[in-house]
């Protein structure tokens, strides 16, 4: 493997702070009030302040470390519509109206980032959103079998998929893959600017937000929920903790222990190279049920992720966001090797730490058994298709709304089955 320099820093992130263009925020200091307190400052934190900074309610937002530190800013870039598994595969567990609304759900969600999009854009803020759809290949028959059912059923509820032939993959993946599917309402972006986008929307319509404040502790009443920092002191009506991969960290300091029976933090890795001057693929591309991806940038470098099912034992329960070699071989040998690309040099190597839950969908809604506390995330790896629907429901729970998609990612389906 050649020898880079290895870190926890994405080229997202890299590119955000050498931009000049990453928000500073000041660290919480003293004793304040406020409406809802929302910890963690990735796509969900910085969308539910959006949402509920844009319904009136007064927020405040602490992040540990800064905007878009996390899985938000480290992630491939994709924002797919549908769940982790196979449409298939979610109509035999939860049967075909559940499967439904739950395909829905990234739908909207898809269609709530466009248009946040569109209006960053028009305040001269880019995102490197492009929506050329993506493909979804298969690396073996049975994999194959179950796209192409996918496709059919993805087709007779509205929903555009294409089945993809071998002849029909770029050449340079004929090889490697049987086929598979394109998905043309998908897209990709820019994470670490999206996010950072989101927050300055928040911003702009009333939000603070508190960065380098790790919260230290908490305590629940009947009033509301106080939260220590290192200098400083926040009481809110209502708390939202959306970090995602740490809930059950945080959800600790006030004793929701059943939160890491829940959700389990596992290492994602990715590498980027130089430029190369040709178009190999038109689009974003995935494979494996999802443990490879990659897509090419428009200035030619290649992004290419996943590959973490070739060693489970160093990903698996993990908050380490150091590559290691385990799994950057095979990311290496996808470029060397299945590309015939030996001479393109590796740019960049990252690592970021995902949240999964037992049965593969979120946790969205009150924290059972945690009064004046509300929490999304979970998402397995993504959250690009689920976080900013999710913060619109928690938001309009908060609100003291209903929403018809509570229920499908209520939190005590999986909590209330764990004993603390």
């Amino acid at each position: 493997m050649e020898q880079v320099t290895l870190g926890s820093i994405s080229l997202w992130q890299t590119e955000l702070n050498e931009s000049g263009e990453a928000l500073s925020n000041n660290p919480l200091q003293g004793i304040h009030e406020t409406d809802v307190a929302v910890v963690g400052a990735g796509i969900t934190g910085t969308a539910t302040a959006l949402w509920l900074a844009r319904a009136g309610a007064q927020v405040r937002v602490l992040e540990a470390l800064c905007i878009a530190a996390g899985a938000s800013g480290r992630n491939g870039g994709f924002i797919s519509n549908g769940t982790t598994e196979s449409y298939a595969t979610i109509i035999k567990r939860y049967g075909r109206e559940r499967a439904r609304r739950l395909w829905a759900f990234t739908v909207r969600n898809h269609e709530h980032a466009v248009r946040f999009i569109e209006e960053l854009e028009q305040s001269g803020w880019q995102c490197a959103y492009r929506r050329n759809g993506t493909l979804k290949l298969a690396t073996k028959e049975a994999e194959l079998e179950q796209i192409i059912e996918s496709v059919s059923l993805l087709n007779e509820d509205g929903w555009e998929a294409k089945v993809v032939q071998r002849n029909e993959l770029p050449m340079l993946l004929r090889n490697a893959y049987s086929g598979g599917a394109y998905y043309p309402a998908n897209g990709e972006f820019h994470p670490a600017r999206f996010v950072t986008g989101l927050a300055m929307l928040a911003q702009q319509a009333g939000a603070v937000f508190h960065d380098e404040s790790p919260v230290v502790g908490i305590t629940v009443d009947e009033g509301g929920v106080l939260l220590d920092t290192p200098d400083g002191k926040l009481y809110a009506r209502t708390l939202v903790l959306a970090t995602n991969a740490w809930l059950p960290e945080i959800g600790a300091l006030m004793g929701a222990n059943r939160l890491s029976r829940c959700i389990t933090p596992i290492r994602g890795q990715v590498i980027a190279t130089e430029p190369i001057s040709e178009l190999l693929f038109p689009c974003p591309c995935s494979a494996d049920e999802g443990y490879q991806y990659w897509r090419q940038l428009h200035d030619g470098r290649l992004v290419i992720g996943g590959w973490r099912n070739r060693s489970f034992d160093t990903e698996f329960q993990t908050f380490d966001e150091t590559p290691n070699e385990s799994v950057q071989r095979h990311l290496d040998a996808f470029v060397f090797e299945t590309l015939n690309l030996p001479q393109v040099r590796i740019a960049h190597r990252w690592a970021g730490i995902m949240g999964f839950t037992p049965d593969r969908l979120p946790l969205i809604g009150q924290l059972p058994g945690i009064p004046h506390c509300y929490i999304a995330g979970g998402y397995t790896g993504h959250g690009n298709a689920f976080a900013i629907e999710a913060a619109l429901v928690v938001s309009e729970l908060v609100q003291g709304k209903m929403n018809a998609d509570a229920e499908l990612f209520d939190p005590a389906r999986l909590i209330d089955i764990f004993i603390t």
